[in-house]
């Protein structure tokens, strides 16, 4: 892994603490540290709606516009931080 994948890994998961803790989503304290393997539906319980917010939010901050056909093995930290790091590169 590069230094760039894990700044990538890193925001992602900035952002999914911020979105989670201005949400007020319980599961926050619950889960405790986000990691790499923190799946954003069976860790914190997203539905689809709130998934879409946090994605956007993802797009903005990394200005990227993210395909939804790249997401669809994508659940964890980890597999988006790979996702927009492929975005980037082009």
């Amino acid at each position: 892994m590069n230094v760039r994948f894990d700044k990538i890994e890193n925001k992602i998961k900035e952002l999914l603490a911020s979105y989670l803790e201005s949400s007020g989503h319980p599961e926050l304290e619950k889960h405790g540290e986000i990691t790499g393997a923190t799946n954003l539906v069976s860790d914190f319980t997203l539905d689809s709606f709130q998934v879409m917010e946090f994605l956007m939010e993802m797009e903005e901050a990394f200005d990227i516009m993210i395909d939804m056909n790249n997401l669809s093995n994508a659940h964890t930290v980890n597999e988006l931080a790979k996702v927009v790091a492929s975005l980037l590169k082009k």
